[in-house]
């Protein structure tokens, strides 16, 4: 984020945006009755935990599975979204959003379809090195990202907005494909805060979000965020 704003909290509804709950299944909640999706709802998921996540290293598009704490954290993730109401589940095809994707999509009996696009930002030769290892390689890291600056992750990596313009043309696909639809998204951190803040247009104010947390965006002619890096989990 760009100095000077306030990353939004997890679970944070957007000031001034009305009510408009997920929606969810047949036989949900206390009526039993389906109610009609007016708005396209894009559901956005982060993929459960790898080690090379609790190890602090840079991921970008290395194929890193889920470690024994992700497999469970999407565990949890499917039981939470039991009752939600899916059309279609479209997903990064690195295998740890992929797994992630597939187990949240079969209690809906959904096809999981993968989709390159929505692949992480390619950090070329910085994958599997720490932040500290980075900034012994290019200086100038730090100062970049927290002024905003774009900048190409190595020499054979990408920029931001060569990121953000693959995924948005993937997610504005999606969103007609599946117009008055609920749908789910699973993907990465990074791309998905600035997919989401580039969709509505409100700037550099999301912080990355964590492992099995979701977003929701409500489209239409003036999309709204509903909620952003919530927990896909049962709360005790």
């Amino acid at each position: 984020a760009h100095r000077g704003t306030q990353p939004l909290q997890p679970g944070t509804v957007v000031e001034g945006l009305s009510a408009d709950p997920p929606q969810r299944a047949r036989g949900a909640g206390t009526t039993g009755r389906r109610r009609a999706v007016t708005h396209t709802k894009l559901v956005f998921l982060r993929h459960g935990r790898t080690e090379w996540n609790e190890l602090g290293k840079l991921q970008g598009q290395a194929d890193v599975e889920l470690d024994e704490v992700g497999e469970k954290q999407a565990e949890e993730a499917a039981r939470f979204f039991a009752d939600w109401d899916f059309e279609a589940c479209y997903t990064s095809d690195l295998k740890r959003a992929l797994r992630t994707a597939h187990m949240v999509a079969e209690p809906h009996g959904l096809d999981v379809v993968p989709d390159a696009r929505l692949r992480e930002i390619n950090v070329g030769s910085w994958s599997g090195m720490t932040t500290a290892e980075v900034i012994r390689v290019f200086p100038g890291f730090i100062d970049f990202y927290t002024h905003g600056v774009d900048f190409q992750r190595s020499a054979t990596g990408e920029t931001l907005a060569e990121m953000t313009a693959r995924a948005l043309e993937s997610v504005r696909e999606i969103a007609e494909r599946h117009e008055g639809q609920q749908v789910l998204i699973v993907t990465h951190g990074l791309l998905l805060s600035k997919v989401v803040s580039t969709f509505m247009g409100i700037g550099d104010v999301l912080s990355i979000p964590g492992n099995i947390t979701y977003s929701l965006v409500i489209g239409g002619e003036n999309p709204r965020l509903a909620t952003y890096n919530t927990p896909a989990r049962q709360l005790p």
